[in-house]
């Protein structure tokens, strides 16, 4: 891929060079909360509801495929809430660990990798900010809430705490608020420029053999 912004790289171009990370799974699904398929089901629990209610059950083919088409509306619903409610008490209670890993804000990653087929590489419609763990030779990289859409905001170096799951390290937090207010307050009192890093409706080309610049790890 050519003509990408400074510090925003592919996931395919990082992974070449070395930089190997999980997606931040914790964030990503505790922010983002109930979608629009949730929503959607929802809608539909409430029209069988209403259907059931009215004597309606007629509309359908027969009763069992009234009541089987239920079933599985209200185990969807029900997995949904779980998942959704389970992601946010694991960020509550990895924020609780007193020894957090200090990391630095490093880059913009493009997910162009497909989840279903690391060997398949599709044109990226996801973004993440990418960590870099501060003061290690061998420094673990992790990323933010991964978002959807190519369009990202990010501090450069900007100071952020990661909370990981110390049994099961492919859970984990990052906490980037407090920081990123800290900072902020600081370049304004220096006078100096948000070094901001932004991608904003770039054009996508298929080529995703060059892009640029090398990272460094």
């Amino acid at each position: 891929m050519r003509n990408l912004p400074p510090n925003v790289y592919l996931h395919s171009y990082l992974q070449k060079a070395g930089v190997r990370f999980n997606q931040n799974l914790v964030d990503t699904i505790a922010k983002k909360g109930f979608g629009y398929s949730f929503y959607v089901f929802l809608i539909l629990f409430a029209l069988l509801v209403t259907a059931y209610l009215t004597n309606s059950l007629y509309l359908f083919h027969s009763n069992t495929n009234f009541y089987i088409l239920s079933t599985l509306v209200v185990a969807y619903l029900l997995l949904y809430i779980y998942r959704v409610v389970r992601f946010r008490l694991m960020r509550k209670k990895l924020r609780e660990d007193n020894d957090p890993i200090v990391v630095e804000a490093y880059a913009i990653v493009l997910f162009d990798i497909s989840p279903t087929n690391v060997d398949k590489i599709i044109k990226p419609k996801k973004s993440a900010v990418l960590y870099k763990e501060s003061g290690s030779k061998k420094p673990r990289f992790f990323t933010g809430a991964v978002k959807s859409g190519i369009e990202h905001h990010y501090y450069k170096d900007q100071i952020a705490r990661v909370f990981i799951d110390r049994r099961d390290p492919k859970y984990y937090s990052v906490d980037d608020d407090k920081f990123y207010k800290t900072v902020s307050e600081k370049k304004l009192e220096k006078g100096s420029a948000y070094a901001i890093g932004k991608l904003v409706g770039s054009k996508l080309n298929k080529d995703y053999k060059s892009i640029g610049q090398r990272p460094t790890a």
